[in-house]
């Protein structure tokens, strides 16, 4: 019997979950600590396809968010009774989790670039210009995630008594996700939609997967642990090795064709773009969560770097909200008519500022101010780990 299913006490956290929350938010900081690289490298074409992979290919942090908070939510919900106590309780830790950091952080942002912007372009309301900014997710350029979450909640008890009621709606879901998401492109292609990264219609696809998954992941990992025992070893090392090879080609696809369209102006057609990320991205959701629990499987959740991961996973929430404050600051200091190896190093520091800087930041408030802690980068989940890991060590020493 697989060691990570009968290891995980009921009601546990799921450590793998995590994992894949560590590496997406690796994945998020890559994309943005490389951000101003694609334009500012473009002079060094040599170096350029290194740039434009980082920025590419670890493009698949935000849908693989959205696919894990889905999933966690039908993973915990979908199997309870739909009652207004439980309505009211989710909503409320929404706020609390959710909407009260998203504000505060919209806040601190929206203030930072009207006191950094030219005084020339300042909005004349400003009251209303930051009302606006709020209600659309782009107070910053991060910010849009957490917007389109909020409309997701909004959605979720309703999709969850839907699914309660219906059951034979949960075969539809994975293909519905994928039709209403390229409607809702289709639809921006002959009416632009305003700030149309900001709407939840956008990564639909990555939404019903996730609660397809989360509806069904006992059973999947089930069936796993069945077609281990029953099926030829050499089958499965062969299926699994065509999954990550077609999610390493769409990856490398989608990073050359847009490698072609920054340095030599080739564009193709929109929906060259669209379907390659969307292939990558589903695959990268998949793949991550199904590799974080074979490595679960083959060694202890406390092994030093699996538990380093989880710790950096369960604070991804706080360090995606703060870090571009760290990368702000330090943009300010960027060496002018530097050497191409000099940048190099400024842009790896940049990254590096990004993820240990936020990290301490989250970890230090987490830790020592918990009091005010939620205000800024909501649930504590890293006592939420460390009381899970407690769990998990008594359970399993019997203690």
């Amino acid at each position: 019997m697989d060691r990570a299913i009968v290891n995980q006490p009921k009601g546990s956290r799921l450590s793998e979950i995590d994992l894949v929350r560590a590496i997406a938010i690796i994945g998020v900081l890559a994309v943005h600590a490389t951000s101003f690289s694609t334009v500012e490298m473009l002079v060094y074409p040599n170096s350029y396809p290194v740039y434009n992979f980082i920025n590419i290919f670890l493009k698949f942090g935000t849908p693989v968010f959205i696919f894990l908070s889905s999933f966690v939510l039908f993973l915990n919900y979908y199997h309870r009774p739909l009652s207004k106590d439980t309505i009211l309780i989710f909503y409320k830790k929404r706020w609390i989790h959710i909407i009260i950091p998203y504000l505060v952080f919209s806040t601190i942002y929206y203030l930072l670039v009207y006191f950094t912007r030219d005084p020339a372009v300042l909005p004349t309301n400003p009251l209303l210009d930051f009302a606006q900014k709020i209600g659309t997710g782009t107070a910053y350029s991060h910010l849009y995630f957490v917007f389109i979450s909020i409309q997701f909640y909004l959605l979720f008890p309703i999709a969850l008594w839907l699914l309660q009621k219906w059951p034979g709606l949960l075969s539809w879901l994975i293909p519905s996700g994928l039709i209403l998401q390229w409607l809702f492109f289709g639809l921006n292609e002959l009416i632009p939609i305003p700030n149309v990264g900001s709407w939840a219609f956008s990564y639909i696809s990555f939404y019903l997967l996730g609660a397809y998954w989360g509806i069904h992941y006992p059973a999947i990992k089930q069936w796993s642990v069945a077609r281990r025992q029953h099926s030829s070893p050499s089958l499965r090392r062969w299926g699994i090795a065509v999954c990550w090879l077609v999610w390493l080609l769409a990856g490398l696809w989608h990073a050359s064709v847009w490698f072609d369209l920054r340095m030599a102006a080739i564009a193709r057609p929109l929906y060259v773009y669209t379907l390659l990320w969307n292939v990558y991205t589903i695959l990268s959701a998949l793949l991550f969560l199904w590799a974080g629990a074979k490595l679960l499987n083959r060694f202890s959740p406390d092994f030093f770097w699996l538990a380093k991961l989880r710790k950096l996973g369960s604070l991804s929430f706080g360090i995606y909200l703060i870090h571009p404050l760290f990368l702000a600051a330090y943009r300010v200091l960027r060496p002018e008519g530097a050497p191409e190896m000099t940048l190099h190093l400024w842009y790896g520091a940049g990254f590096l500022l990004a993820l240990l800087g936020s990290w301490a930041a989250v970890w230090f408030a987490h830790r020592y101010l918990p009091a005010v802690s939620g205000l800024f980068f909501g649930k504590n989940e890293l006592r939420t780990l460390e009381s899970d890991s407690i769990k998990s060590n008594a359970a399993s020493t019997g203690t």
